[in-house]
């Protein structure tokens, strides 16, 4: 009996293995000028957000105290205690009530923000742009010939941008991102911190017609030991971007000021 059990797995692992062997590989969309097509709306809603370097799946940091200083300032923040280095001004209003950026939801690494996660990419033979729900931004990157005429392209590090400096290439199937020069302000208050010197290597590989694979790699010395490597997808959806109006900008920003001014007399000695 145990012969005959044996044969008969053994059977069905090389009928399965024959099936699959006959499968053709994936072959995406092209576009005229003969690239994998990423056109149209996608999402990373409930994609599995994971650190797949180091393989502890923790951010290795030099010093996370240090690092993660503001976020955990910013924690005490939103449960509406003060905090008066964020509230001296307008300008010194963490991004999110400024409407400035979303942690990162556009910014490398693309993540989930949990809600307003749709992302319409725009594709041409020498730009990739991708517009994002989450508070209307945009990311345009121009492509070029190979990675060493791409990373002679980069802007002068003095230049820091929100959403950093990306120059893109293909390899194969796979269009890569690199991203240097990300905005002081925009890496210390995201919840994967960098530096003016940090690096993103992104890597976007269609899988399926209604599936993009989706890698981020970090070098930043200044804040990790090592880098470090994120891995998550994309779902294509058939809806559209719809506007993102940021009502923290339009109204609160000038409500928080008004009542840190409030707290701030309360707290004064009288005359």
């Amino acid at each position: 009996m145990r012969a005959w059990a044996a044969a008969i797995a053994a059977c069905a692992l090389l009928c399965v293995s024959a099936a699959s062997a006959q499968q053709p590989a994936y072959v995406p969309p092209g576009t005229a000028d003969g690239h994998p097509d990423f056109g149209g709306v996608w999402s990373n809603e409930g994609g599995p957000e994971r650190i797949v370097g180091p393989t502890d799946g923790k951010l290795p940091f030099r010093d996370r105290n240090a690092t993660m200083a503001w976020r955990d300032k910013y924690a005490i923040y939103m449960t509406g205690k003060p905090m008066p280095e964020f509230t001296a001004s307008a300008e010194t209003l963490p991004n999110r009530d400024r409407c400035l950026m979303a942690a990162n939801a556009a910014a490398p690494p693309m993540t989930s923000q949990g809600y307003n996660d749709a992302y319409q990419f725009v594709q041409t033979p020498a730009f990739m742009a991708i517009g994002i729900e989450m508070m209307d931004e945009m990311r345009i990157i121009p492509v070029f010939g190979s990675k060493a005429e791409a990373q002679r392209a980069h802007q002068p590090p003095v230049l820091q941008r929100w959403t950093g400096d990306p120059v893109g290439w293909w390899e194969r199937d796979t269009f890569v991102v690199e991203t240097r020069s990300v905005n002081i302000k925009q890496g210390s208050q995201g919840p994967f911190p960098m530096s003016v010197d940090g690096v993103v290597l992104e890597r976007f590989t269609l899988m399926s017609d209604d599936e993009i694979a989706y890698e981020a790699e970090v070098t930043d010395s200044s804040i990790y030991t090592r880098p470090w490597k994120l891995q998550t997808r994309f779902q294509r959806t058939r809806g559209r971007l719809w506007e993102y109006a940021c009502h923290e900008g339009n109204y609160d920003v000038a409500g928080i000021l008004a009542e840190a001014r409030r707290r701030e007399a309360r707290q004064k000695p009288p005359n």
